[in-house]
């Protein structure tokens, strides 16, 4: 009898063992189903997948003038994603000001930030944004170098506004821009553009015109 016991014993232990590995299955398979395969989960709470943020990548890509445009390689697009996931918690908690007359053009960026929980207000000129400056604080400054119908001055009108958040803020002001270089500014003299220059090292964190980039630099900001 003891040795009967021992066997039904075993069998139990076996059968238990063998349920919880379907079990596994099973659910590996519904994850997978409706997330994405687990390999490729977003960590942390965010839960963002990595075909999501590689789309929403892409997709910017799709969205920039031809002449302008930069594709982002698999690995800088690996870097960036897997970096955002590991600083998930960190970005849940971001407040972001992104100024540009064309918002619809940053979009996919905004909406990844936004499923990794980041707040992102948009507004299209200097005074929209001075005013939620005023009324809100933020921890990250993005603003486009150039607007098309802001009057004197648009072709520089993300390094003013840089000027003002940096006088009331102390924060410096993360440029993205498709052609600006202010060591090339066209009409400018050489003092002119080195003040520029000068100018642009008080107030401007960083200035790319690469989409990963911007997340990176989002990232470094955050982490100060």
């Amino acid at each position: 009898m003891t040795g009967t016991a021992a066997l039904i014993g075993s069998l139990a232990a076996l059968l238990w063992v063998g349920f919880a590995f379907f079990a596994v299955l099973i659910l590996r398979g519904l994850l997978a189903r409706n997330h994405g395969p687990l390999t490729k989960l977003g960590l942390g709470p965010s839960g963002v997948t990595f075909e999501f943020a590689e789309a929403k990548l892409d997709e910017v890509v799709s969205r920039s003038e031809d002449d302008t445009k930069h594709v982002i390689g698999d690995a800088a697009k690996r870097s960036v994603i897997k970096r955002m996931q590991r600083n998930s918690a960190l970005l849940s908690r971001a407040r972001i000001l992104w100024v540009d007359d064309h918002p619809e053009n940053n979009r996919p960026i905004v909406e990844l930030l936004h499923r990794f929980g980041a707040s992102v207000d948009t507004p299209k000129s200097n005074p929209d944004a001075l005013r939620l400056l005023q009324a809100n604080r933020y921890d990250v400054v993005i603003s486009d170098v150039g607007r098309d119908d802001e009057g004197a001055g648009s072709d520089l009108k993300g390094v003013e506004l840089a000027d003002e958040v940096v006088n009331r803020s102390g924060l410096r002001t993360l440029l993205f821009t498709a052609r600006f270089n202010p060591a090339t500014l066209p009409g400018a003299s050489d003092a002119e553009r080195l003040a520029l220059v000068q100018r642009m090292r008080r107030s401007v964190f960083a200035s790319t015109n690469r989409m990963d980039e911007v997340l990176h630099y989002v990232l470094d900001m955050l982490e100060r």
